[in-house]
């Protein structure tokens, strides 16, 4: 029942996009800040919209901005983003319930485009429901995504992403990259300091270049794999259908056996 809702959700998304290109019938903005000089890390709990984060040096703080848009002036007057200091810090989005019902015409919508400015060494956690998303610049990375494409890059530590639909699109990284799991959506990366670790892809086409230590695939059932100037091995341990091509790995090239 959630994934269902979370599918309606962006699907009306969509709709409501498309029907208000021009702009929102109800639209707030939104602009505040979160003091993070104590904390440890940072929790972002993003919803339907788009997500864009960049790092910055020096700061001890989150600048928040966000513009909400609404089929309905009570819709947005709801919305905000609550916040929560501390050494595990928060930002979350707040959207009313809305019930789409089956009609993705654009009459009912609401959802809240949202940009943070983060400090760049914090480690950082997101969730986020629908839209697109771009982050840049941050520290340590943990993203778990329902919908939507995600580019990432410049990342001072490790990567760790569980998407289910999307593509997927990561650049300079420092630490390791981990894909945990990934239902659909091409998966794209460059620059990899560390390893690079599948475990879990259903469809769409893998490629990864300049990765200095070991690709792993450990379990991909469509779609071509690719790996080119890789440092260590790469591996590919279960894979049910599509081209695998490796080119200039300096370890030892595992294939599976598809019988």
């Amino acid at each position: 029942m959630k994934r269902l809702s979370t599918i309606l959700c962006g699907l009306a998304i969509l709709a409501a996009q498309q029907a208000s290109a021009s702009g929102c019938k109800f639209e707030r903005h939104l602009d505040q800040t979160l003091e993070l000089a104590g904390s440890d890390s940072l929790s972002v709990q993003a919803a339907a919209g788009e997500l864009n984060i960049k790092g910055v040096k020096g700061t001890h703080a989150a600048r928040i901005r966000g513009t909400i848009c609404a089929s309905r002036q009570e819709w947005a007057d709801q919305s905000h983003v609550a916040t929560q200091d501390g050494r595990q810090a928060e930002i979350n989005v707040v959207l009313p319930e809305v019930d789409w019902g089956m009609s993705f015409t654009g009459e009912r919508y609401v959802y809240l485009d949202l940009e943070l400015e983060v400090p760049a060494d914090l480690p950082l956690s997101v969730k986020d429901s629908s839209g697109d998303m771009d982050i840049s610049g941050v520290g340590p990375l943990d993203v778990k995504d329902s919908s939507g494409d995600m580019e990432i890059e410049n990342v001072g530590g490790a990567v760790s992403i569980r998407d289910s639909s999307g593509d997927i699109e990561v650049v300079d990284v420092t630490g390791d990259l981990t894909i945990e799991a990934d239902s659909s959506g091409d998966i794209t990366g460059r620059d990899i300091k560390g390893s690079v670790r599948v475990v879990k892809d259903s469809s769409g086409d893998m490629s990864f270049r300049d990765v200095d230590r070991d690709v792993i695939v450990e379990r991909d059932s469509s779609g071509s794999i690719a790996a080119d100037h890789v440092g260590g091995d790469f591996r590919v341990l279960r894979d049910s259908s599509g081209s695998i091509k490796a080119n200039k790995v300096a370890g030892k090239v595992q294939l599976p056996d598809r019988g």
